[in-house]
């Protein structure tokens, strides 16, 4: 995780020197915002326990797909320059069912993000944006005669790009792209009850969720698309 970071410092300096002759330095101020995020974790362990049951129960659970996030965002850009800090907040939400099986997760994740504005105009504003933040996801498994609950949360990174279409001074729309690493290795049971299918085994309460006698994993990694609606003041 630590090389992950690092590099991301590193690209994100070396783009800041390629591009800082044409950053013009925005007027500054502080700016409001929400959206959606579109993102596309992969539940490796998770998705391998459905199928598991599907081959052995002969059923039809679905693998895990998208995953949506809502989001709200501060931001203050420094006047004259093309740096801005933004903090993020956000809601995420994944689930799958199917045959009388429900699994999801839910949770959130904090950013602190440095953006930084190489190329600009009137209308059309570029940005890098890198940041370090904290994500934290509960889910639960429901089974017939069975269930757990469970959550984790960890450190990670996020970086990206985007652009911010501005119709007036205070009105934009915004349109990110972003990678994050967010891995969470361990997760904590809260809850269970039932002998639960597919080698998850019969764990108790403060355990750890174990799949085929190893550390059961989620994560919020995964490539973000990000819409959203910015207002300047």
């Amino acid at each position: 995780m630590n090389k992950i970071i690092a590099l991301i410092i590193f690209f994100t300096a070396f783009f800041v020197g390629v591009n800082s002759a044409l950053a013009r330095g925005g007027g500054g101020g502080h700016s409001l915002g929400g959206g959606l995020i579109l993102a596309t974790p992969s539940q490796d362990d998770l998705d391998t326990h459905i199928a598991s049951v599907n081959s052995a129960q002969s059923v039809n659970i679905d693998k895990f797909g998208s995953a949506l996030e809502i989001f709200i965002d501060y931001q203050y850009r420094f006047s004259g320059t093309m740096f801005a800090l933004q903090f993020r907040p956000s809601y995420f939400t994944q689930s799958t069912d199917g045959s009388g099986y429900n699994m999801g997760l839910t949770g959130f994740t904090v950013f602190p993000l440095l953006r930084l504005y190489p190329l600009e105009n009137g209308f059309i504003h570029f940005f890098l944006q890198t940041g370090i933040g904290y994500g934290k996801l509960s889910g639960h498994i429901n089974q017939p005669q069975a269930n757990v609950s469970f959550s984790g949360g960890t450190f990670g990174a996020l970086a990206g790009l985007g652009a911010e279409f501005c119709f007036t001074d205070e009105h934009c729309m915004v349109i990110e792209g972003n990678l994050r690493y967010l891995p969470i290795e361990r997760n904590i049971i809260s809850s269970t009850s039932g002998t639960l299918q597919g080698n998850l085994g019969t764990p108790g309460s403060d355990d750890e969720l174990e799949y085929n006698n190893s550390d059961l994993k989620t994560t919020l990694s995964g490539i973000q698309g990000i819409l959203s609606y910015q207002y300047n003041f």
